[in-house]
């Protein structure tokens, strides 16, 4: 709000006065007054918080700027508060637009501070949501309109501010005796209370580095009281590094540059740091609040921790269980790598008679034909911008919708099932002559919430899902069996793609559940019908 009024700048300073009376009544307000500085004092007490429990500090380069950016802009926030608020305060004036951007704009010093302030404060506030919010689909839906607010907020905000100062610059510049008078009226006409201005505005910013000094010695003072105190952490490959309690897993992790995976930077918001505990020698403490809330969202059993969270006082073995060679660049990326949940539609496809199949021919005769099938079944999913994510042996699951857009997904499912039956009536056509009879497949779509990330050995990775939309469309592929129809649609995906009118539906019992399902039956000609 407050960057968004030195915007209006870009129009005049009278444009900013108009709109400051509106802004200012919420933060002048006492719900407003606690809101803000409670939040300043927060987030101040955090930083030195995290500052005063490290125990050791390397760490990733993004990590360290969030941490150093947290300490400098309490500094360049109490600076700026003296100036504003103090001033309002001790002289009774009203803090205007004339009067705040002449003293922060004429001095060079004082506007390359400001224009500092605004920088970090606000990249600081960007880092922080981008590495909280960037595993969440939706933030991946909407990052570019964010980004665009995020880059055109504080350069409008600057501009307006750079606007208005090169007025008064040129005001101070005609008139000699004006600067002198703006400044005179931030001076109080009470002696004592000029000297506690200037005993403020003088003190204040190197007062807050006292404190962060003091909390950093007591952090070292601490450490070197405990290093006698000392446990081991093993890891599975073999590794061991000792190092003072007090330390969590993740943080003997980076002394001993070990790769550990952090995607949080070690703040319980995700579980990529999470480690196996194979032995312990003792008893660990038991997760706070935080590690616990993270462990039960993934179903982690007993002997698995956040190693950001665990400060172990005993020996013990640990088995990290994310790769670390795992490297997201973006936050695209970083979904995949670490998984997140969100609606796709999935497809299984099954080869109908595949063992009569191999029982009656020769194995090269099976793996030919069996490649030729698999090749076209996979070109549909290519054409139809599905995934190719799990091939069974007989059969292939496919994802749609990836992207999160549902009705995209759930209607190229449905076409490329259509793709399939016609490149399996051309490849019968093609192969008639060597068939008893011709090939044929099964096919389940449905869509739903799934786990969506990447899966596997370390060097072979594919992008997967879990969960119970993947095995129901499972089941509704075995369900064309029973249905007698070559494709069985759920209601869901039939609802997705944003059809006016449903086909007859047909309620149908899936093992594991309790309650019936709507499920759609089609043929090539039926779902062909549909499409069109």
């Amino acid at each position: 709000m407050h960057l968004s009024n030195h915007a209006l700048g870009l129009i005049s300073v009278h444009a900013q006065e108009a709109v400051r009376p509106w802004v200012m009544a919420l933060w002048h307000s006492p719900p407003g007054q606690v809101l803000l500085y409670g939040s300043l004092s927060t987030h101040a007490a955090i930083a030195l918080i995290i500052l005063f429990r490290r125990r050791n500090y390397y760490m990733p380069a993004w990590e360290a700027i969030q941490i150093l950016l947290g300490l400098a802009i309490p500094y360049l926030l109490l600076v700026h508060i003296v100036n504003t608020r103090g001033t309002r305060i001790l002289t009774g004036i009203d803090i205007d637009y004339t009067y705040e951007i002449a003293n922060l704009w004429v001095d060079p010093w004082t506007r390359f501070k400001q224009i500092a302030l605004v920088l970090l404060v606000w990249g600081h506030f960007a880092m922080g949501l981008h590495f909280w919010w960037r595993l969440h689909s939706w933030y991946h839906r909407a990052f570019p309109a964010i980004f665009l607010a995020l880059v055109l907020v504080p350069m409008v905000a600057l501009l307006g501010f750079a606007e208005v100062g090169m007025t008064m610059t040129a005001h101070a510049q005609a008139d000699p005796q004006w600067m002198p008078g703006m400044k005179a009226r931030g001076v109080p006409a009470d002696p004592h209370r000029a000297k506690l201005r200037a005993a403020l505005k003088e003190w204040v910013g190197p007062s807050w580095f006292g404190v962060v000094g003091l909390v950093f010695v007591i952090a070292q003072i601490c450490n070197w009281r405990e290093r006698h105190a000392r446990f081991k952490v093993s890891y599975s490959d073999g590794g061991v590094i000792e190092a003072p309690i007090g330390m969590s897993v993740l943080e003997v992790s980076r002394m001993a540059r070990r790769a550990h995976m952090s995607v949080c930077g070690g703040r319980a918001r995700c579980t990529t740091c999470r480690v196996q505990i194979a032995g312990v020698a003792g008893e660990l403490p038991e997760p706070g609040e935080l590690e616990s809330n993270a462990l039960r969202r993934i179903g982690a059993p007993s002997n698995v921790r956040l190693a950001c969270q665990l400060r172990p006082e005993v020996d013990l073995t640990v088995q990290p269980l994310l790769h670390p060679s795992i490297v997201a660049a973006t936050h695209t990326e970083a979904a995949q790598e670490f998984g997140e949940e969100r609606e796709v539609t999935i497809l299984f496809v099954d080869v109908r008679g595949s063992t009569s199949l191999a029982e009656a021919r020769l194995p090269y005769d099976v793996i030919f034909l069996l490649n030729a099938l698999f090749a076209a079944l996979a070109e549909a999913v290519e054409k139809s911008a599905g995934y190719y994510s799990n091939f069974t042996g007989d059969g292939l699951m496919a994802l749609f919708g990836l992207d999160g857009k549902r009705a995209e997904g759930a209607n190229a499912a449905l076409r490329c099932a259509l793709v399939m039956f016609e490149a399996l009536d051309s490849l019968n056509e093609r192969l008639a002559g060597e068939l008893e009879t011709p090939l044929a497949i099964g096919i389940g779509i449905h869509t739903g919430q799934a786990i969506v990330g990447r899966m596997g050995p370390p060097k072979t990775p594919i992008i997967s899902a879990l969960g119970d939309s993947v095995n129901t469309a499972a089941r509704l592929e075995r369900m064309t069996r029973e249905l007698g129809a070559p494709l069985v649609v759920s209601a869901e995906t039939l609802r997705a793609t944003g059809l006016r009118i449903l086909p007859a539906l047909t309620q149908v019992s899936l093992r594991g559940r309790t309650a019936t399902m709507p499920v759609g039956a089609f043929d090539e000609v039926s779902l062909r019908e549909l499409l069109v």
